[in-house]
């Protein structure tokens, strides 16, 4: 085990292990704290077990008390065996403080205390220990109680010398139903060992057995198997504690004989009697009590009570003892009872299951929802379903996948947990492939969920095929398998062309996939069929989809359009659910179109719409799309006290999706304020979740963000690294979205490096895709991208062809986009600058901070670099200076190294031309160690050009030569990487000319 991941917990290393199991160390991945992870043998694992063991799991994480060790998760490991996550509990157990004489008598009492209000806090959640013993009691260094292993069931081993005599198993009834004994032989109760049902108040009998051995050093009921234990606990009253210690009061053997009752109605009845009792026989203890140490005491091997405990052995042994019956008669009453059992069973034997007619109606109601998408609607059916019939297994294990859909992850635990103890005998076969198939749905195996609908399939009549298909294709889909899902709702519609469901899943898929025209059909198609029925929830749906796709076309006219009538629909048929979800979408569109005003009270709809109705899930959604609408406007502050409610409430309902998508929107907020590490924070449990979970799509915009935080921070190794798993998901998924979003991400990173000619040809790729499908935003900031690439390159008429593009974009009416037309700007000036026009470049530049908003921070920086170079070649020298060192203070404070050396390079610059030399020599080496470490040969021979003539003019003729030999090196290293072609119209720019002069004079000077 060591090593392994289970979930997203990391087994460290072995804390324990016993006969039913063993207990690990593990790290929680998400959270970085460390856990105890247990896990039963695996002789254990019977469907009865794992049922229980998970049922009562679920019961336990609902316990919060300061004495009890906190059930933070559990679940099935990927080979069955069911685990629980609990908090790591650090100390000494009780069995060892008693075994060393550590305790008094008022802290002994005291203890015993702690136990009963963690046990009583447990009992009004109708939780029952069954296992109370001073070994699952620690202790920390401060003294305070944690009761540790509530609910986990210990199997007894048998006797091997009882269990051969044929009457031994009836003796003492010492198994349940279910073959197993709760708890340990010698804190058991006598209802316990007769295995009878038990309550709280057993627990109390196995507590009080616990403050017996406190104030004792000894257990009250001894024995050398179980047998003997189990006969002294029905029949034997223990010696009272104050005749094994005489300091013990006898108030207080009062308490201990209330306890060991061997009758429940006798014993106290609740833990807070107990603890009353107990509170004032330590109010009256004799002060020297506090001073005496108990020690450990061995039990006498004549026990007081020996005529009681002799008649309990000559009892047994009678009952041992009895005549045999002849074993030919035995096997002739076997087989005839076997015989007579299998004809019963047969006579007798049920038919297949059958839920009531209401359960039914409410089931094909919750599914058709659930094929519709409407996952909320489909909770509602689906529990009118189960309580109608609980016994409605299929019912239960749809209720689960609809669940998971909602983000409701621990509620579909539990209705698994009723699927997986389900009696299967009375299903059909065709019933028991979906049980099957949605259960493995509901645990995200969807691989195993195509299998079994595609048996299904087989084996459901012709005229019903098409509802099944649908439910392969969602299946398909989940596996990313993105063309089989496409056949597969095809022939959906092919069999029943009348079936609008099918058509609404072909259009969000082809929509997905980027054939938009056929995904406009099948969306037509499905509101049609939808119309004609009356359905007004299926129209909302499909206007829904449609508007969603026309925004991610970044078509936002027509999107608001489309989702004012989908929300229209979705009050008249009084749809919270999909109200929500629409206005959400609403509020994304509006604030693209820049009407951010609209898009927050949008949000804020959705947001209190959820609250009042206690969808937490869509209440988190609404509390990040509200974030983001503020973070659009550059509000970072109240974008991230929303995104932080968010995760809160994704949390507080462990919702982990939404957890994972609020921590995404955090790390964005993060890196935005150029706190990278607490990004990189942020991102690394929301990855791990959806890698784990199997979310490509979310993992590729992790990966895509996370790569653009390591690129920021100069780690263009981790920012690769990143990019190349952005092209496996896009790949795997077979997504030309994605696949051109990997290669816009590749080229940023090479633009960066400097590697400008490979940069061209991931942007070429992705903008061929943009283009094909009308994304305005993708296509500017690409065309933005590419126009500073071909200008650096010296391609200057093409480049300002494509910033005309890009701007003509950012100014399209309804759809302005106020960052995109200040990098057009801004690209605009650098290009003045590059041929050297510096009265333009300077008017550009100002017009740039004039109207740019401070949160585009690079924009601003890029502007002021700019702005104080041309004001330095226009003769205005001091006013160069303060703005290129507010240039350099703005970076520094974004703590980018990058952009850092580029601002301190052009400082530098502006030093040589204002004759501050000394410091112009000191900048431009410190950006040129920045840019050597990167690679960035462009940036770097510049740096290296102005060093030289610094050191030229400081009479340093050694470093001059030096330094214009390192320059001339990089140029040439730029004419390898770029080819002869991108070379020679890189060194046609005017600036490069006018540099490259400058470097030529200083290599012929001696």
């Amino acid at each position: 085990m060591i090593g392994r991941t289970v979930s997203h917990y990391r087994i460290l290393e072995p804390l324990g292990e016993g006969g039913m199991g063993a207990v690990y160390l593990a790290e929680d991945t998400h959270l970085g704290r460390r856990v105890a992870i247990k896990f039963p043998s695996n002789n254990s694992l019977t469907i009865e077990y794992r049922a229980r063991f998970l049922r009562e799991a679920r019961a336990i994480s609902e316990l919060s008390h300061p004495s009890i060790a906190t059930l933070f998760d559990y679940g099935e490991a990927e080979d069955g065996r069911p685990f629980l996550v609990m908090e790591l509990a650090r100390g000494r157990t009780l069995a060892e403080v008693i075994k060393r004489g550590e305790l008094n008598l008022p802290r002994a009492i005291e203890m015993v205390c702690q136990v009963a209000n963690a046990l009583s806090e447990a009992h009004l959640r109708g939780v029952v220990h069954r296992d109370v013993k001073p070994s699952n009691i620690m202790i920390d260094e401060r003294g305070g109680v944690k009761v540790l292993d509530f609910g986990l069931a210990k199997q007894l081993q048998r006797d091997p010398v009882l269990s051969s005599e044929p009457e031994a198993p009836t003796l003492l009834s010492t198994e349940t139903r279910s073959g197993v004994v709760m708890g340990t032989p010698a804190y058991l109760s006598p209802e316990q060992a007769m295995g009878l049902s038990v309550d709280g108040r057993s627990d109390l009998f196995a507590l009080g057995i616990v403050l017996y051995e406190a104030i004792t050093g000894r257990t009250p009921f001894h024995g050398g198997n179980f047998i003997e234990i189990a006969a002294n606990v029905l029949h034997v009253e223990p010696t009272p504690p104050s005749q094994i210690n005489p300091i013990i009061p006898k108030e207080l053997d009062s308490v201990v004989r209330k306890a060991l009752a061997k009758k429940p109605e006798r014993r106290y009845q609740s833990a807070s009697e107990m603890v009353a009792d107990l509170n004032s026989v330590k109010e009256n203890l004799d002060t020297n009590n506090g001073q005496t140490l108990i020690k450990l005491t061995v039990p006498s091997l004549a026990p007081v009570h020996s005529r009681t405990l002799s008649d309990t052995y000559t009892n047994l042994s009678q009952i041992l003892q009895r005549p045999r019956v002849p074993i030919l008669y035995l096997i002739i009453g076997a087989v005839v009872l076997l015989a007579g059992s299998w004809l019963t069973w047969r006579l007798l034997r049920a038919g297949p299951y059958k839920p009531s007619a209401e359960a039914q109606r409410w089931y094909e109601v919750g599914t058709t929802a659930i094929r519709d998408t409407a996952y909320y609607q489909a909770s509602q059916a689906l529990a009118k379903a189960t309580a109608a019939d609980d016994g409605f297994m299929l019912a239960h294990a749809r209720m689960a996948e609809a669940l998971v859909e909602l983000d409701y992850v621990d509620s579909a635990k539990n209705e698994l947990l009723r699927v997986t103890s389900a009696d299967r005998s009375r299903l059909s076969s065709v019933d028991a492939l979906y049980l099957d198939a949605i259960t493995a749905t509901a645990r995200n195996d969807f691989a195993q969920a195509t299998e079994r609908y595609r048996e299904i399939v087989q084996q459901t009549p012709d005229d019903e095929k098409h509802y099944v298909l649908v439910d392969l294709g969602r299946a398909y889909k989940n596996n990313n398998e993105a063309k089989k899902a496409i056949e597969s709702f095809t022939e959906a519609t092919t069999r029943n062309p009348q079936y609008a469901t099918a058509y609404l899943h072909l259009g969000i898929l082809h929509g997905q996939q980027g054939d938009n025209a056929a995904a406009m059909l099948a969306f037509e198609k499905a509101e049609s069929i939808y119309q004609a029925l009356g359905r007004l929830e299926g129209r909302a749906e499909v206007v829904l989809q449609r508007g969603a796709l026309f925004n991610k076309l970044n078509k936002l006219n027509e999107a608001v359009t489309q989702l004012n009538q989908a929300l229209a629909l979705a009050k008249a048929n009084d749809n919270k659910s999909q109200t929500i979800k629409t206005l959400l979408q609403l509020s994304s569109a509006t604030a693209d179109l820049g009407e951010t005003g609209r898009a927050v009270e949008y949000a804020r709809e959705a947001v209190d719409l959820a609250q009042r109705n206690g969808m937490e899930n869509l209440s988190a959604q609404g509390l990040i799309d509200l974030g983001n609408s503020f973070l659009v406007r550059g509000e970072i502050v109240e974008a991230e006290k929303y995104f932080s409610q968010a995760l809160e409430s994704a949390e507080r309902g462990k919702a982990r999706r939404n957890a994972a998508r609020a921590r995404v929107s955090l790390a964005n907020v993060s890196a935005r304020r150029n706190d990278q590490d607490a990004a990189v924070r942020y991102l690394e449990p929301a990855l791990a979740f959806y890698n784990e979970g199997g979310y490509l799509t979310e993992s590729f915009a992790c990966l895509a963000l996370l790569a653009r935080v390591k690129l920021k921070n100069g780690d263009y190794e981790g920012a690769t690294k990143a990019h190349d798993q952005l092209f496996q998901v896009a790949e795997k998924l077979n997504d030309q979205s994605l696949l051109a979003r990997a290669h816009a991400e590749r080229g940023s990173v090479l633009n960066r490096q400097e590697k400008y000619t490979e940069a061209l040809n991931h942007l070429n790729q992705a903008f061929s895709f943009f283009s094909s499908q009308g994304q305005l935003r993708s296509m500017g900031n690409n065309l933005v991208s590419r126009g500073n690439t071909l200008w650096i390159l010296g391609r200057l008429q093409e480049a300002e062809n494509l910033l005309n593009q890009a701007q003509a974009i950012a100014d399209k009416p309804g759809g302005e986009q106020k960052e995109l037309s200040a990098e057009v700007k801004l690209a605009f000036a650098e290009l003045a600058l590059s041929q050297d026009k510096f009265a333009d470049a300077r008017q550009r530049a100002e017009k740039v901070l004039s109207t740019t908003l401070p949160q585009y921070r690079e924009v601003v920086l890029g502007a002021k670099r700019v702005l104080g170079l041309a004001q330095a070649n226009s003769g205005a020298g001091a006013l160069a200076k303060q703005t290129s060192a507010d240039a350099v203070e703005l970076a520094r404070a974004q703590n980018e190294s990058l952009q850092l050396a580029k601002a301190t390079l052009a400082l530098a610059e502006v030093q040589l031309l204002g004759n501050d030399t000394q410091q112009a020599l000191t900048n431009a080496l410190e950006a040129q160690s920045v840019f050597a470490k990167g690679d960035q040969k462009e940036s770097e021979w510049r740096a290296l050009l102005i060093a030289a003539v610094a050191s030229q003019r400081l009479n340093d003729s050694s470093k001059t030569g030096e330094y214009a030999k390192q320059a001339q090196q990089a140029i040439q290293i730029l004419l390898q990487r770029w080819g002869a072609e991108n070379f020679n119209s890189y060194v046609s720019r005017q600036d490069v000319q006018r540099m490259r002069r400058q470097l030529d004079q200083l290599v012929a000077t001696p």
